[in-house]
This record gives structure tokens, C-alpha cells and sequence, in this order.
């Protein structure tokens, strides 16, 4: 166990970028982002949590698969797999739960090795989560707003310092690198985290049973989706923002004898997702892929990894056109 003074963590990203691309929280025109540090960026460690997740350096938005060109009656692929090394610092226990969620749908029988060859060669620094969103609900899901688990280093703020936690060998080799900015911590500093936890818990208002939820759902009647749909932009922004959501479509661009395979984010809440040939649209209505979105989050995620496809990160609430909020929908559906 560790502590490192709040003044040096940036010394030790930047002491990072020479064997490594460094992901940090980074504040642009008010907003929070991941981005990859620079020689002349500023991190901020002042947050609540990002209005995108992290999700992004490991399932890009546009993802380049492999090229292809044409070879008599054949074809040469070349494939593009990401094995870039690189340190994710600051994601907040939520999103790391979020990852270890994306572990089960890219892993399973068909690995997906764009995917792992990212996860594979990212090194997460999480943050412990003291000062939550008004939004979260993260305590409900066990997904927060502490970790015990599923990162290489853990970070949590207590005064002056943060209190850094080993969780893996590849977490110990970059605590290596710039050794000297880091103090071994005591006892005491652990007593201090878990105050911190419990305050950050009480912070935490919001509250729903998923066990409870996921019940209800499967009996909710169609005149409340209707009227939720009535709400709905069907802009995207709530899979777009959401952790967990990773729908995607895969197209070929091809020109002459060669070309290339791209896979572009998608998602449910999107008019076209489920339009087949000949026009069929299986869920062509707005209530009907609402109801997807919510059984996809606590019903049929649970059914096949036996745990919820939700972490409570309430982004969905801060980003949603229509001024749907799940966590009251939920609370007002469980009443019926």
C-alpha cells in the first residue's frame, strides 16, 4: 500500500508517456473527457464522473477490422488488431465494472481479439469514487462507488494524498517506474478510505432493488411503454454514453480490387436496427425498443451472464433529449 502527493500524479503520467499512450480525464470546454495526454495537457481530478465513458479505447466508434485485396481468384487480408500499450488512468469503479461486463460479451466460445488485444495491453488505474453524480445509482448495482477488484492500481483520494492500492503485477511494474514520487502509506490511511467510502455511500440518494426490477419489467403493460416511447427522441444518446452498450454494425468499403472492413458503433434505440430485407421492422416503434433497452439492461443480460447489464452510472438520465430518467421510471413501473 502506497500514498502519492496530489501535486506529483501528473509527473507520473507524463513520466509514463515514454513507454506508454496515457488516457487521463481531461477537461475541454467544460466538459470532462478520456483523452490521451500531451506535452501540454492539463488532467483534472475535480470531477464527478465523465459524460462518456471510457468505453471508446476499447470498442472505438469506427474500428478498421483488417484490409483486403483481390488476388487472382483469392484474397490478402491484412489485419489491423490495436496492440498499442497503454494506461487508463482515473476510471471510476463503475466503469470498470462496465469493462468486466464487455469481458463477457467479447470473450465466451468467439473471442473477440480487437477487443482483447486492447484490454489485453491497457493498464487500468482506477479511482475510488468519492464524490458520485447526482444521477448514480451505482450502490444499487454493486458496481460502486468503491473496488476491490479488476484493476492493476487503485487510487483513492484522501487529503492531500491518494492512497494507491496494488491489484496486479502489471499494475506493480508502472508503480515501479517512477518510484520515488511514491511512499509507502500505514494503516491508518485505510481506516481514511473507508470513511471516505461511507461518506461518498450517503452521498448516493438514489436508490432501486434490480432483483425487484427484474421482475416487474416482464409484466409491465404496453400502454406505460407507449407513453415512455411517446418521450423518446430515438437520437442514441443513451447507448451512446451507456458502459455496457456495445451494438455495433460491420460494413465493407471496397474500390477496385481492394478495400477495407470497418465496424461502427450501433444502436437499438436507432429506427433502422432491426429493419430487415424487404423492409420488415420487428421493433419499427419507439416503445418497442425502449422495452428492449430496459429487458436488455435487467432481464436478458442477467439470463445469459447472470449479472445485470446496468452499473448505475446514470448517464443515460444526464444525456437523455426526452428528460427520461430511469431510475424514477423504474421506481414508478415497480409501483404498478
Amino acid at each position: 500500500m502506497w500514498k502519492i502527493d496530489k501535486g506529483d500524479i501528473l509527473k507520473w503520467l507524463k513520466s509514463l508517456k515514454k513507454d506508454f499512450e496515457v488516457i487521463a480525464p481531461v477537461k475541454v470546454h467544460g466538459e470532462v473527457l478520456f483523452m490521451p495526454l500531451s506535452d501540454d495537457t492539463e488532467i483534472t481530478l475535480d470531477y464527478t464522473n465523465t459524460l462518456e465513458s471510457p468505453k471508446e479505447f476499447f470498442l472505438p466508434k469506427t474500428e478498421e477490422m483488417f484490409n483486403f485485396r483481390r488476388k487472382g481468384e483469392d484474397f490478402e487480408i491484412t489485419s489491423k488488431i490495436d496492440d498499442k500499450k497503454r494506461v487508463l488512468f482515473g476510471i471510476r469503479p463503475c466503469d470498470v465494472n462496465a469493462l468486466t461486463l464487455l469481458d463477457e460479451v467479447f470473450g465466451g466460445k468467439y473471442r473477440d481479439p480487437y477487443y482483447f488485444s486492447i484490454r489485453r495491453n491497457t493498464t487500468i488505474v482506477a479511482m475510488t469514487c468519492v464524490q458520485p453524480d447526482i444521477n448514480c445509482f451505482c450502490d444499487s448495482m454493486g458496481t460502486g462507488p468503491s473496488l476491490s477488484r479488476d484493476f492493476d492500481l487503485l487510487f483513492t483520494e484522501l487529503d492531500e494524498t491518494y492512497l494507491v492500492e496494488v491489484g496486479t503485477n502489471k499494475g506493480e511494474e508502472i508503480l515501479k517506474l517512477k518510484k520515488d514520487l511514491f511512499k509507502e502509506a500505514d494503516e491508518t490511511r485505510r481506516d481514511e478510505k473507508k470513511r471516505k467510502i461511507e461518506a461518498a455511500k450517503k452521498k448516493i440518494k438514489r436508490r432501486i432493488d434490480p432483483f425487484e426490477i427484474s421482475k416487474k419489467l416482464k409484466y409491465v403493460d404496453d400502454e406505460i411503454w407507449r407513453k415512455l416511447g411517446e418521450r423518446c427522441m430515438s437520437c442514441g444518446g443513451c447507448s451512446h454514453v451507456c458502459p455496457t452498450c456495445h451494438c455495433f454494425d460491420i460494413r465493407d468499403i471496397f474500390v477496385d480490387e481492394a478495400g477495407k472492413r470497418r465496424r461502427y458503433w450501433d444502436s437499438c434505440m436507432l429506427p433502422g436496427f432491426t429493419r430487415m430485407a424487404g423492409g420488415v421492422n420487428p421493433r419499427g416503434t419507439k416503445e418497442s425498443r425502449i422495452k428492449q433497452r430496459y429487458n436488455c439492461k435487467f432481464n436478458y443480460f442477467f439470463e445469459r451472464y447472470g449479472r445485470f447489464g446496468c452499473v448505475g452510472c446514470g448517464r443515460c438520465t444526464d444525456v437523455c433529449q426526452g428528460n427520461i430518467d430511469m431510475v424514477e421510471f423504474l421506481k414508478e413501473m415497480n409501483h404498478h
